[in-house]
């Protein structure tokens, strides 16, 4: 079964049946995030942007991967 996915408003919801054959789901509430001005866009790899991501909302990408 795919997940159920549910957009209303500034909230997003995805469902799936568990191993326990239950019902789980996520809610997520958007807030707002920012922009981030990168030089060029090309010379970044999937990986730096990543990282540039972490960096700006004050997270360490060490302490998550």
């Amino acid at each position: 079964m795919d997940n159920i996915v549910i957009e209303v408003d500034d909230t997003v919801i995805i469902g799936f049946i568990n191993s326990k054959s239950e019902l789980e789901y996520t809610q997520y509430k958007a807030c707002d995030g920012g922009v981030v001005e990168l030089e060029n866009i090309e010379k970044y790899t999937q990986e730096e942007l990543t990282e540039v991501l972490y960096t700006v909302n004050g997270l360490q990408i060490d302490d998550y991967v």
